[in-house]
């Protein structure tokens, strides 16, 4: 998995020289949109990201702040990647391209979930429809996105 370029953008801000994962994540749906993951995946993402970003020595704990308070410093490191010029990597796209394909399969598995509910407990079909919409919208965006990559890798070079 490599570091979202989103999620870079954010973090090259000068806002976020100091941040704390809520703050990424507020930022991170603010850019994408807040319907593009559910609640706690969108949390799974941006933890995995940090620990990414940490593993990499791009960003590190801040040591001066107690150690439950979570707030993350930019390295010298992280200003030395920034600086130099990212190319078009076929790595990176096709990672995009995984990525939105593991989404999309966790939205039509929690899309056909409340289907089931719905058929199983009728009582709640009511209370279901806008969350099943709001999960089918978000799969169309999803299938929408891959065929964009896949476009892309059908294209050019990048099939290597």
């Amino acid at each position: 998995m490599s570091v979202d370029k989103k999620i870079l953008q954010i973090i090259s801000a000068p806002s976020f020289d100091r941040f704390t994962t809520f703050e990424l994540k507020k930022a991170y749906e603010e850019k994408v949109g807040e319907d593009l993951l559910a609640l706690p995946d969108m949390f799974k993402l941006i933890f995995a990201q940090v620990k990414l970003l940490t593993q990499s020595g791009m960003i590190e704990r801040s040591p001066s702040d107690p150690v439950f308070s979570g707030i993350y410093i930019k390295t010298d490191r992280f200003h030395t990647n920034q600086s130099k010029k990212s190319d078009f990597s076929s790595i990176g796209v096709k990672e995009k391209h995984r990525t939105y394909k593991q989404q999309l399969l966790i939205g039509i598995g929690e899309a056909q979930e409340y289907e089931q509910l719905c058929i199983e407990y009728p009582e709640l079909k009511k209370e279901l429809q806008d969350k099943y919409n709001k999960i089918r919208d978000q799969n169309s965006r999803l299938l929408g996105r891959i065929k964009v990559i896949e476009s892309i890798l059908n294209n050019t070079d990048l099939k290597q």
